[in-house]
């Protein structure tokens, strides 16, 4: 577990090229205020690594420490304890805290594309030398050993692409692997192949000689990621939230923008990331902060999966878990950081 402040990881790192100027309320001596981001080891959350070297928090007065963890579980057990005031969520990770009675709001999308239902670029199936599965023979998995954060998008990607195909899961062993040990797991031949996000899919290309692609992406589901937080941290402190939104906002107008460079900060808050892979897994990422019908229709499919499986009772209607008020405004006060993004239709 890692809790760092922007100046631990930035303190030799010029802050230049950022796309609105460097002042601000941090800039101007007012003090600034500080909270915490429960987040995940993966480059989905590359929008809070660059924000906070990038100093897009700092310098719009409040000075964010991310508490980067394993999992989205482990992210869920810090926001309820109280370690954190937001959390990066997913919608399955939202409907499973209202099932829990947490009610949870996404305020800003950190990973996704507001254009598309259907969006799952950055998830691959990989397989090791040896294992007789061959490329885009997912039939070929049955009575194999797959990896997978089991519970996580990994696994939901899988069993949907499964259930297109008409493959029955239970002729496949799933065996749970922490994000971490992806690419070890598969060093060691623990397992015949692995369903991963990014960075572990090319990680494992990258680190593992002879492995290779199975399956990549191919519109199976719909991947979004949000920063969230409670009601009462929104009524209690909406500026703070707008900030965080509006920082959020700018960097993946930054990551957009300086693709290379922000695959490099990746390399400096994920353990064993190196510079090649994290070049290459940023390619197949989408950073696009708005909450559109597209993405609500995406949410409620994985969340209609969930339910299908047994994972929660209740289905959640989206639209109940998302605030976009704050996105509003950045649009309206910072329009440059939105307008290179393709309409949404």
């Amino acid at each position: 577990m890692q809790v760092v402040s922007w100046r631990t990881r930035a303190a030799a790192l010029a802050v230049a090229g950022l796309l609105l100027g460097a002042g601000g309320p941090g800039a101007s001596g007012q003090a600034l205020r500080t909270v915490v981001m429960a987040t995940v080891n993966n480059m989905n959350h590359v929008p809070e690594f660059v924000a906070v070297e990038k100093g897009l928090f700092t310098k719009r007065g409040v000075d964010v420490k991310l508490k980067v963890l394993n999992s989205g579980a482990e992210t869920m057990r810090a926001f309820q304890g109280g370690d954190a005031q937001f959390v990066a969520a997913s919608p399955t990770t939202l409907a499973s805290a209202w099932n829990a009675g947490l009610s949870l709001t996404a305020v800003v999308t950190i990973m996704g594309d507001a254009t598309r239902v259907l969006d799952d670029d950055m998830l691959a199936i990989t397989a090791r030398p040896g294992s007789g599965i061959r490329r885009l023979h997912v039939e070929d998995l049955v009575g194999k050993r797959v990896g997978m954060v089991l519970g996580g998008t990994g696994e939901a990607y899988l069993r949907a692409v499964l259930e297109r195909k008409g493959i029955p899961a239970d002729r496949i062993t799933f065996v749970n692997v922490p994000a971490p040990n992806h690419v070890s797991v598969m060093q060691s031949g623990g397992v015949d192949a692995e369903v991963t996000w990014e960075p572990y899919g090319t990680m494992i290309l990258q680190q593992v000689p002879g492995s290779y692609v199975v399956l990549r992406g191919g519109g199976y589901i719909g991947y979004n990621l949000f920063m969230a937080t409670d009601d009462a941290f929104i009524k209690r402190s909406p500026d703070v939230v707008e900030k965080v939104v509006a920082g959020l906002a700018e960097a993946e107008w930054y990551i957009r923008h300086h693709q290379a460079d922000s695959a490099i900060v990746a390399t400096r808050w994920i353990e064993g990331l190196d510079r090649a892979s994290a070049t290459k897994a940023i390619t197949y990422m989408t950073f696009d902060p708005r909450i559109s019908r597209n993405t609500l229709r995406a949410g409620a499919l994985e969340i209609q999966a969930l339910v299908q499986h047994g994972r929660i009772r209740r289905a959640l209607d989206l639209a109940q878990a998302v605030n976009t008020a704050f996105l509003d405004q950045a649009m309206r006060e910072e329009p440059q950081a939105f307008a290179d993004l393709k309409p949404v239709r």
